[in-house]
């Protein structure tokens, strides 16, 4: 059964944003979500639930939710940033079963950069936080942070909705509609989660140009693992993987449309008796016909000369002819 986002439970404390550059936020589909003042409040509550530790990162796991497609994405200036200045936020985490006791909630990025670097060791906040506080404490982060692409979005509702909470809460707290939610799931789902991770976020490529990729491979049926092998991975750029992969898609559909060359059928025709007997030689055929007042004794001597015509062929080739043979006769039929 599906689970409300938004119980009466505070969440944890949220970490601040990753240490990189950011870009201008985008502008809200809808107005609150993760940045609205119910939930930044609702997220600075709790304080004393956490705890500031220098953790193992061999201990830390990945979070249910993964918004970000490549988090090694540009992450040059940030491990340029760490190995020159040390760590100068801590990331998040959670305490959680299995056979690592850390969940990663905000700093995916640090995280990933402290492992390129091979410290052993990060700074973090340790708090408890159930599923949903983890998942608000995520959402603020990413309202503050680099603009994700629309199908990182589109991969994060999906997961969202998978993970079992509620269409209408994960659309209010990701700061979308729910009917272009709704959208992006199915997108997702149609594309499927290798296909993704194949062509990567795309940034700058819209819900438009997403749904004419679900269209042609629909229409040519081709399948997201048919459709994951075409992708070129020698292409560096995410977004050229994906305009390669919808050029070669839209090339295989021009060609299945494309008329077969017309065959043209050469045909000898020839007359006999004064047009009593009249044939017509096709590439593939031989069609002799006979006029109603002509003799039966001709047909008849047409049908046993190609007989035996057929049985020397037989006897030469070792194989049937492939042409065929049809006589016609007009003949009156009783009233």
């Amino acid at each position: 059964m599906a689970r409300s986002v938004f119980g009466n439970q505070p969440p944890a404390d949220a970490d601040q944003p990753d240490q990189t550059p950011r870009l201008a936020r985008r502008k809200p589909i809808i107005k609150g979500g993760a940045a609205s003042s119910k939930y930044i409040n609702a997220a600075t509550q709790g304080g004393a639930d956490r705890t500031y530790q220098d953790i193992s990162v061999d201990q830390i796991q990945d979070s249910q939710i993964r918004d970000r497609i490549d988090v090694e994405e540009n992450l040059d200036s940030l491990v340029e940033s760490i190995r020159e200045n040390g760590q100068q936020i801590p990331i998040l985490v959670r305490v959680v079963q299995g056979d690592k006791p850390y969940e990663i909630v905000v700093g995916r990025r640090r995280l990933a950069a402290h492992r390129r670097l091979g410290h052993p060791r990060i700074k973090a906040f340790v708090a408890k936080m159930d599923d949903r506080e983890a998942f608000i404490a995520q959402g603020i982060e990413n309202s503050a942070r680099l603009e994700t692409s629309y199908i990182e979005r589109a991969r994060a509702a999906a997961q969202g909705v998978e993970a079992g909470y509620e269409q209408k809460d994960v659309a209010e707290f990701l700061n979308i509609s729910r009917t272009l939610m709704n959208f992006m799931v199915k997108t997702y789902q149609a594309v499927g989660e290798d296909l993704v991770l194949a062509i990567g976020p795309a940034r700058g490529v819209g819900r438009r140009k997403w749904d004419a990729l679900v269209t042609l491979m629909e229409r040519q049926g081709v399948s997201p693992t048919a459709a994951q092998e075409r992708v070129d991975p020698t292409i560096e750029d995410s977004v050229e993987r994906f305009e390669a992969l919808s050029n070669a898609l839209q090339a295989g559909l021009a060609r299945k449309k494309a008329p077969s060359p017309a065959v043209t059928a050469t045909v000898t025709r020839r007359t006999f008796l004064d047009g009593g007997v009249s044939t017509a030689r096709k590439p593939q055929q031989l069609v002799v016909k006979t006029r109603k007042n002509m003799p039966s004794e001709i047909l008849d001597k047409i049908d046993a000369t190609i007989a035996e015509l057929m049985a020397e062929f037989e006897t030469k080739q070792g194989k049937r002819p492939c042409n065929h043979l049809i006589i016609k006769r007009k003949i009156d039929l009783p009233r």
